[in-house]
């Protein structure tokens, strides 16, 4: 039975991401290289790869002899989902496909259960382009064009209920029937209200009204689909001797947003905005966004803004550092396919037996010429410290979110893990990463996800000349029956360095 559950449960749910785009926030952003040990990369991560990330570190090398450095086609995805096992997703990719398994009413009510309050995260991170320049004299400069999705959801037993039931949910005691009679819901008279006296069932109904601020109450909905074009400077602003230094780091960024959605339920009452290219209106089948015919371009930016990344390193005896950033200072402003959700009060839904068939007759958009938001802002705090001339580097990172925007953390994530070079040319990297979008907090409890990360990295050359590895955010996924699975990949295609 539960795996029927879990196939009710995924089925849904997947339809339900899928149906808004087929790709929520990462420490990491699209280094690839710190995803192995956990996203690790306050004072970790260094050329174009700390864009994002803090902007102090451009000009600290690794390789004295290498001034600049070129990254095409680092990225990283990862997905997460909550209450679910390793076990259940291999039964349903086997055979939720092939028709074996129907929705009866007790199997949507147990998985509507199930269901609530699990958070539901996916994230996408691809830079096409990164370059750095470091020169001591003076100063430091990096520039990356990066893409990055976020997506996030956290729902109520309430929300659930609705989704996976509809106009036979428990928030209609009442069904209209195709005769036009008023009839009980009834769960056991659902056979009998399909026969010729009562023609089937045409709607559920709720006689006092009940708010679509009521049905989501508690819950978060959060899509952030943006581009960042980065240029940063950094430069060793004191330095006290040969093994004490600090450095400073300044980043700004041109920002297009393509998707953006922020709904919030508190108190019974919802409020949120959203807007959408055309690419992403085709793809919607539950929201409905309205897109405007302005917008002639399916892939074409629909809100620009700047941003602002501070960060500061201080390099300690040589082989430890300690750093601090401040992330994604600054606001986007969207100007096309503009839309706020309507509170409204609903008395009847009709009926269809389909997942999510209710939505669109609840959800209403008002249109808008524009609005103003928040970049996703968050503080850095990270220390490491490398031993064995470079072979072995281990650190932290704390971030913590300053908003509650689309795109950032719900709560504060926090990351151990390390880099080790087993051969001169072979680097091995773990860790361990909890907190962030790992955890659900919107339903009033603390659940986070603890992820045991691994990635293998090639560097080839003289002092590094070129590098490529790959990475997961959880290797026990893979080995183990692990509840609510991490699947993850990050690849670095070419890393050059002259």
């Amino acid at each position: 039975m539960k795996s029927r559950f879990t196939l009710v449960f995924l089925h849904g749910i997947l339809l339900f991401i899928f149906s808004i785009t087929h790709v929520s926030a990462q420490i990491e952003n699209a280094a690839y290289s710190a995803t192995g040990r956990a996203g690790v990369g306050t004072t970790m991560l260094l050329d174009y790869q700390c864009l994002g990330v803090n902007p102090a570190n451009i000009a600290i090398k690794r390789y004295e002899g290498k001034h600049f450095t070129i990254g095409i086609l680092e990225g990283s995805a990862n997905s997460l989902l909550q209450g679910m096992s390793t076990t259940d997703l291999s039964y349903y990719l086997s055979d939720a496909f092939m028709g074996k398994d129907s929705f009866n009413y007790d199997d949507r009510q147990q998985a509507a259960q199930f269901v609530s309050g699990n958070a539901i995260n996916l994230n996408i991170d691809m830079m096409g382009l990164g370059l750095s320049y470091n020169n001591d004299k003076i100063g430091s400069f990096a520039f990356s064009v990066k893409e990055s999705i976020r997506y996030f959801m956290d729902f109520n037993e309430t929300f659930t209920d609705y989704a996976f039931n509809g106009s036979t949910s428990t928030l209609f005691p009442q069904l209209i029937t195709n005769s036009g009679d008023t009839v009980a819901n009834d769960p056991n008279q659902y056979q009998n209200y399909f026969n010729a006296t009562y023609g089937g069932i045409k709607s559920g109904y709720n006689a006092q009204g009940i708010s679509l601020g009521t049905i989501v109450n508690n819950t978060s909905y959060k899509l952030n689909w943006s581009r960042d074009w980065t240029l940063g400077y950094s430069k060793k602003i004191i330095e006290v001797d040969e093994r004490h230094a600090i450095y400073a780091g300044i980043a700004v960024k041109y920002v297009q947003g393509f998707g953006y959605v922020d709904l919030t339920a508190k108190d019974n009452k919802l409020t949120g905005v959203a807007a959408y290219m055309p690419a992403l209106n085709s793809l919607d089948s539950i929201l409905k966004v309205n897109s405007s015919s302005a917008v002639a371009n399916s892939y074409k930016s629909i809100g620009q803004g700047m941003g602002f990344d501070f960060g500061l390193t201080a390099q300690l005896f040589n082989n430890f550092r300690v750093g601090a950033s401040l992330i994604n200072i600054g606001s986007m402003t969207y100007t096309q396919n503009v839309n706020e959700i309507q509170d409204t009060t609903i008395y009847t839904v009709k009926f269809n037996p389909d997942l999510y068939s209710g939505f669109e007759d609840i959800i209403k958009w008002k249109q808008k010429d524009n609005f103003k938001v928040a970049l996703p802002s968050q503080f850095r705090l990270g220390a490491s410290v490398h031993m064995l001339s470079n072979r072995i580097e281990v650190g932290f990172d704390m971030v913590a979110p300053l908003n509650k925007q689309p795109g950032n953390y719900n709560t504060t994530a926090w990351a151990v893990g390390g880099d080790f070079f087993v051969l001169r040319w072979l680097k091995l990297a773990t860790g361990m990463s909890w907190g962030g979008n790992y955890a659900s907090t919107s339903q009033g409890t603390y659940k986070t996800r603890v992820a045991v990360p691994f990635g293998i990295g090639f560097v080839l050359g003289e002092e590094g000349g070129f590098e490529f590895g790959f990475a997961t955010k959880d290797i026990t996924t893979y080995f183990m029956n692990q509840t609510s699975p991490l699947y993850s990949a990050a690849i670095g295609t070419v890393r050059i360095r002259i």
